[in-house]
């Protein structure tokens, strides 16, 4: 499956899932705190209620100790009252521990103040009464209410916290409902999303459909009228596209069946040319060498004044035969491409030993030699006589380019990473523009002698060496071939290329 395809099916519900769990969590994470928040005030407000009636027990309770102290003094009451009177304070002390709203604290202090009014009040009925136990002094102090400064406070305290408990309590239901609400959009949420998403992605996926229905019906007006016969809908019916496209898939091969017939048909009379062209050039060569032994044999052979074959005659029967051996041993080459015997060496001394060899014909032709850059080493890992050869060659053809003079420049630079760069610049006619693709191919060439195969076995000399070989007009003029051969392997590894 294409990893486009599926980003792009894939990607929008993984992001609106995303979404949604990611709102889930937020609302799951924000009612659990607001439960915890209000579980923490209920279980605050509920012991702050329970101290307050605690408070209101306690000093009920001691009130009664002391009627009954102050009716009958007695040592065991006393203790009752000493108890009551520590278990208030416990209880104030845990009222005091239990409020934490500014109206809990003003409520508490209050109760501290009304027991301390108490216990004053107290001190002073257990003076008056004391003296006189008579029935009217008690029913005063029956009558008397000193503890209402502690209950009223107390009441008032539990009222603060039973409004606060309701309080939370509407704040959960609300809290409840908010929640509810909040999952029901998030459960609407997902179908929505879902349509959006189904219908974005039906449309895009429509406009796809579209798009390519219009090229495949370009596609299909473009190949024949049978083709163009094909109804391409635009609705967005795949099975309806995928029938046109197999249509056009099979026109498209047999058209590509006759492209391939016809370039057979081409490249064989390519070859019928170029094999017609050998012939020629082979016939050319060997002709002409054969014409100049064959007249020199058929002087000595004359049976009406003989000539006989002197030294000079030897001579030039001797060089057109090395003549029709170099053009044999070219031909070989071609076929046959000995395998480079390299060795490590100073590219400089077979750049000036194939300039000493065309010196001569330069001379001839008033075409001036110069080589540059033989001031640092340019060392390279190469067949010596294979890369002689093609720079004779590079040479010799630049040469042919500029019969009525002209300047040879050659320039060897060694680069930073080990590698050579030679250029063989001239001042020639440049390469024709038909020629310029079809340069290094064999048989190909532009001089009216020759066989075409020069160029083409020096790129495959270059090829066997790891290089490369470019050709190319220079801006002012001429014709400039580029040959770039590798770096050198190290020195220890160079003996090992021998016969690679």
């Amino acid at each position: 499956m294409n990893p486009k395809i599926l980003l792009r099916v894939t990607g929008p519900a993984v992001v609106i899932g995303l979404l949604l769990f990611a709102a889930c969590l937020v609302s799951v994470f924000y009612v659990t705190r607001l439960q915890a928040n209000m579980t923490d005030i209920l279980s605050r407000n509920v012991a702050s209620l329970q101290a307050a009636q605690e408070l209101e027990i306690r000093v009920r309770q001691l009130r009664f100790h002391n009627l009954l102290y102050l009716m009958e003094p007695s040592p065991d009451e006393l203790d009752l009252i000493e108890t009551d009177q520590r278990q208030f304070e416990e209880a104030l002390a845990t009222a005091r521990q239990a409020s934490h709203t500014p109206e809990e604290k003003h409520w508490v202090s209050e109760i501290e103040e009304g027991y301390r009014r108490y216990q004053s009040e107290q001190t002073q009925l257990r003076t008056e009464v004391g003296p006189n136990r008579t029935p009217a002094a008690f029913r005063k102090l029956m009558d008397s209410h000193p503890i209402r400064h502690v209950v009223d406070p107390c009441q008032s305290l539990m009222r603060v916290n039973k409004e606060a408990m309701d309080a939370s309590a509407q704040e959960n239901l609300s809290v409840t409902r908010q929640a509810e609400v909040a999952m029901v959009l998030l459960g609407l949420a997902g179908p929505v999303g879902g349509l959006i998403m189904g219908y974005g992605m039906a449309r895009g996926l429509s406009q796809s459909i579209y798009r390519l229905s219009v090229h495949v019906k370009d596609l299909a007006q473009h190949l024949d009228h049978d083709v163009a016969t094909v109804s391409v809908a635009a609705d967005g019916d795949l099975q309806s596209l995928d029938r046109e496209m197999q249509t056009i898939v099979r026109k498209v091969e047999e058209v590509t069946e006759r492209a391939q017939q016809h370039q057979r048909e081409l490249l064989r009379a390519d070859q019928l040319a170029a094999v017609g062209q050998l012939a020629a050039g082979v016939a050319h060569e060997i002709r002409n060498p054969l014409t100049g032994i064959k007249m020199l044999v058929e002087s000595a052979l004359r049976s009406r004044n003989p000539t006989p074959l002197n030294a000079e005659d030897l001579r030039v029967i001797h060089g057109e035969v090395a003549r029709l051996e170099q053009t044999v041993q070219g031909f070989l080459d071609f076929a046959r491409l000995p395998a480079p015997q390299r060795c490590r060496c100073d590219l400089r001394d077979l750049v000036t030993q194939a300039r000493d060899l065309v010196r001569g014909r330069a001379q001839q032709q008033s075409v001036a030699v110069t080589l540059h850059g033989l001031e640092q080493p340019a060392v390279g890992c190469v067949d010596r006589g294979q890369f002689s050869t093609v720079l004779v060659n590079l040479l010799l053809n630049a040469l042919d380019a500029m019969p009525q003079g002209g300047r040879l420049d050659v320039e060897l630079t060694a680069q930073a990473s080990g590698a050579v760069r030679l250029a063989v610049s001239d001042t020639g006619a440049g390469i024709p523009a038909e020629m310029a693709d079809r340069l290094f191919t064999p048989f190909v060439t532009t001089k009216p002698t020759g066989t075409g195969l020069g160029l083409s076995i020096s790129n495959r000399i270059l090829e066997e060496h790891g290089g490369r070989i470019t050709a190319s007009n220079r801006p002012e003029g001429g014709a400039c071939f580029l040959i770039t051969v590798p770096p050198p392997p190290p020195e220890e590894n160079h003996a090992d290329l021998a016969g690679h």
